[in-house]
């Protein structure tokens, strides 16, 4: 036993699968050498991104989440599925959800929503350049897009009662970007 290196897997078992998680059990060692048992969320990832308009105004949409019970400002965000480019999937969620189209992608980075339940990594870009497209609404989502100045979606974002964890994380990519000395 003492051959174990510590968080070494020793094994998974998928317990739930479906088009977007699998819920997982793996057995490990622990830092003294024992056999500790983790369940998790396994996802594929998220993907979101921040529209700037040419005037700096942005897009959020306000979305009913249905698990909350409740409506929620939010940046355009959507599940990756296994095999899928980030930045693909960034660029069809803006287009669904917020019915526009970027030519110009900048990475801000990626962070971990729920790193204690899941892998899941989210991953954020600015999208500039943008063109009116057709919105494509999934039947599991009702929502409505709002152009506004980004003092005001900032605004909103940080002021609801029960705010979004991963537009207000791409606040901070975005803070962090623009201290580096970047302009929108």
């Amino acid at each position: 036993m003492t051959d174990r290196k510590p968080f070494q897997r020793l094994s998974r078992e998928v317990l739930v699968e479906n088009a977007f998680h699998r819920y997982c059990m793996d057995r490990y060692v622990q830092k003294d050498g024992s056999e500790g048992v983790y369940y998790y969320v396994d996802m594929p990832g998220s993907c979101a991104c921040i529209p700037v308009f040419d005037d700096g105004s942005t897009v959020l949409v306000h979305q009913h989440r249905y698990l909350l019970g409740g409506d929620f400002w939010e940046f355009p965000t959507g599940g990756m599925k296994v095999g899928d480019d980030p930045l693909m999937v960034a660029m069809k969620e803006l287009r669904e959800e917020a019915g526009f189209c970027g030519s110009d992608w900048t990475p801000l980075g990626h962070f971990a929503p729920y790193k204690g339940v899941s892998n899941e990594i989210c991953h954020y870009w600015i999208a500039r350049g943008l063109s009116e497209s057709q919105q494509e609404l999934e039947l599991s989502e009702q929502l409505t897009v709002h152009r506004m100045p980004m003092a005001e979606a900032r605004r909103r974002l940080i002021d609801q009662e029960c705010a979004d964890g991963q537009s207000l994380s791409g606040l901070v990519l975005l803070d962090r970007w623009l201290a580096k000395g970047n302009q929108l």
